[in-house]
């Protein structure tokens, strides 16, 4: 197979004449929109399917596709199929979902739902359609489009270079167009911000007109994460120094960053691209603000479609490089082909169990690959994650038709916590493992779904069906069995109730299970059980009675500076003549004689405690209340 040829943008003046003699989209990177649906059509299906109790399907079916299956592997794959999601799709569009049959005939047009194989036929008849969500689809699984030539090679580069997120074309001629101007688009503009640090470069062609890097304290060292990101996910405000630093320097960085776009801005006004990599909490250094350097609105602004480093120059260079670099293939050349090369070359080398895992990680990996940069940088020290322990196929025991029924009726049961069922299921068990006594039902029992490979025990633990538990343990389930994740029931339980049902287990039947294996706790006597109730009982009742008493002080608190308020009021509303009548009389009504009423300070009207301060008749609580009172007797006289 013939190799592709790359060339460079602004430096490779073939490349110029290949964009003028683009003619047409390559019709695998091309999406056309569905046919549209009557709305009678769909509010008439809307009436024919109302939901007429809400409540947990005890079948194993799918709403959705409206199908039903023999087991819960099968519906757990039905689950992750391309069928259930495409209908999942088409209902959030309040559209009717397709058929088995009539999904694999249309996938023998589109090879999968992320990507699509019409013929040149279909494109010829349907160029110059507009271009809709199914563009937008296309646009998000293939960072790079392929143009078709008219001498038939084809021409890939990045998608961003044609449009942003908020400006897609609305027919594919207008995309050949912007293809055709992109040599007249000589001046870019590349941002960078993640972690603190901070990058720009302004390029004219080929060459760097202009660039700055600079980088402030404000990730939390062993934490990976700013200070702000912190603040607002948390609700307060640390008030250690090293958290007013870093706030503080995030506030010199937003400014920093202000003054050098303002003094720029001419240049970058100038600049037909901008591409800007700004992850998570970083976007409020460049958006969103009043004076914000950028506004979202903006249709120069371009996604970097790749991962990206640190903001550095150097990395400001490097993808200025790859962003720029086009693909030249030949006419023959084969990318169905390549791709299932490629597709098949990942499954060889990525085991079963884990491939979900690492499927999950990837889609993520773009959005965060600065964040976790930054995390390595700040922090010398990484915490080990607890490794996920694969689980083979082959050690899992196959069922027959008949007891597979079975066990799909128990896990309803089971997650349903619906106990007379259960007890039935297990007594049909029993009565029928007393003619054939393979498998077992302790086999069944243990059986692990497919998937997650979850017992029975995982379910009920997970859910806290206290007396479940009981049964399954009584009746065989092994609590030293792990899932997928390598958790075992024991560490799924829901609430301390559940693990307590383990402990009580394993003291009634220490040798039954291999409890260690299975991480449970030491074992407990219900009298040792009963003690440490009853002192959590007295806690908690020692607990509310200092609660209780404290409300009571606090309200007796309350009504006593209630009262003391309204009586200083009144005794300032007092005239002088009044206040000595009142001090007079309330000395003689003074039960001790060894103990005088010091009575209210005549200027604030606060009761006085401790020896007054006096001129003439008058008492005060304070020097100050003394010298307030005296000044305005001057002026009144």
């Amino acid at each position: 197979m013939a190799s592709f040829k790359q060339l460079k943008l602004f430096v490779d003046k073939e490349l110029d004449q290949c964009l003028q003699n683009v003619v047409r989209p390559f019709t695998e990177h091309v999406y056309f929109p569905e046919t549209l649906i009557d709305p009678l059509e769909i509010e008439k299906h809307h009436h024919e399917v109302q939901l007429q109790n809400l409540s947990i399907s005890d079948t194993l079916a799918c709403a959705t596709c409206q199908t039903q299956f023999a087991d819960r592997s099968e519906q757990t794959l039905h689950f992750k199929s391309d069928w259930h999601r495409f209908n999942l799709k088409r209902k959030l569009r309040n559209q009717l979902p397709l058929s088995s049959e009539k999904f694999e005939d249309m996938e023998k047009d589109i090879s999968s739902i992320s990507g699509s194989d019409s013929s040149d036929d279909d494109l010829s008849d349907n160029e110059g359609s507009s271009i809709d969500g199914s563009y937008n689809a296309c646009a998000r699984n293939n960072p790079k489009i392929i143009l078709t030539l008219n001498d038939g090679r084809h021409l890939s580069f990045y998608r961003c270079l044609l449009h942003g997120k908020r400006n897609i074309p609305q027919e594919s001629q207008e995309l050949i167009l912007t293809a055709q101007r992109l040599p007249l688009c000589i001046h870019w503009g590349i941002v960078m911000a993640a972690g603190g640090h901070f990058a720009i470069a302004l390029f004219e062609r080929d060459k760097i007109i202009q660039h700055k890097t600079f980088h402030k304290y404000i990730i939390r060292a062993k934490q990976g994460s700013a200070q702000t990101a912190h603040d607002q996910k948390s609700g307060g405000k640390a008030k250690s120094a090293g958290a007013n630093l870093r706030r503080q320097n995030m506030l010199h960085l937003k400014q920093k960053i202000q003054e050098l776009f303002i003094s720029l801005k001419s240049e970058i006004q100038r600049c037909s691209l901008l591409f800007v990599r700004a992850p998570s909490f970083n976007q409020q250094l460049l958006f969103g603000e009043k004076n914000s350097p950028l506004t979202a609105s903006d249709s120069r602004i371009r996604s970097i479609p790749f991962a990206t480093l640190r903001p550095t120059f150097n990395e400001i260079k490097r993808v200025y490089d790859q962003l720029s670099k086009m693909e030249l293939y030949p006419q023959d050349y084969q990318f169905q082909k390549i791709e299932q090369e490629k597709t098949s070359t990942i499954k060889t080398k990525q085991p079963t169990a884990t491939r979900k895992t690492a499927v999950d990680s990837s889609t993520d990996s773009e959005d965060k690959s600065d964040d976790e940069t930054e995390q390595q940088s700040s922090s010398k020290q990484t915490v080990k994650k607890q490794p996920i322990i694969p689980i083979s196929t082959t050690d899992r025991k196959i069922l027959p038709v008949e007891d597979l029924t079975t066990f799909n009726e128990l896990f309803t049961a089971c997650r349903l916590n619906d106990i007379q069922r259960f007890d039935d299921l297990i007594s049909r068990l029993r009565a029928l493992k007393t003619i054939n006594k393979s498998p077992s039902i302790a086999d069944i029992l243990n059986y692990q779904t497919a998937g997650s490979f979850d017992t029975l025990l995982h379910i009920t633990s997970e859910r806290g069906h206290l007396k479940l538990i009981q049964r399954l343990l009584n009746e065989g389930a092994n609590p030293a069995l792990s899932n997928q994740r390598g958790k075992y029931p024991y560490n799924l339980s829901k609430n301390k109730e559940a693990k307590e049902v383990f402990r009580l287990f394993r003291n009634d039947y220490p040798d039954k299970y291999d409890y260690n294996l299975g991480q449970v706790a030491p074992s407990i006597t219900m009298d040792e059980l009963e003690r440490q109730h009853a002192i959590e009982r007295e806690r908690r009742r020692q607990t509310k009675k200092r609660r209780t008493d404290k409300q009571r002080s606090d309200q007796e608190r309350q009504l006593r500076e209630q009262e003391e308020e309204q009586q200083r009021i009144h005794f300032l509303a007092l005239s002088e003549k009044e206040k000595r009548t009142l001090a007079v009389q309330v000395n003689f009504e003074t039960n001790k004689r060894d103990e005088l009423h010091l009575g209210r300070c005549w200027q604030c009207a606060k009761k006085i405690s401790d020896e007054p301060f006096t001129y003439f008749d008058y008492k005060f609580c304070s020097t100050a209340c003394l010298k307030a009172h005296r000044t305005k007797s001057k002026t009144t006289v």
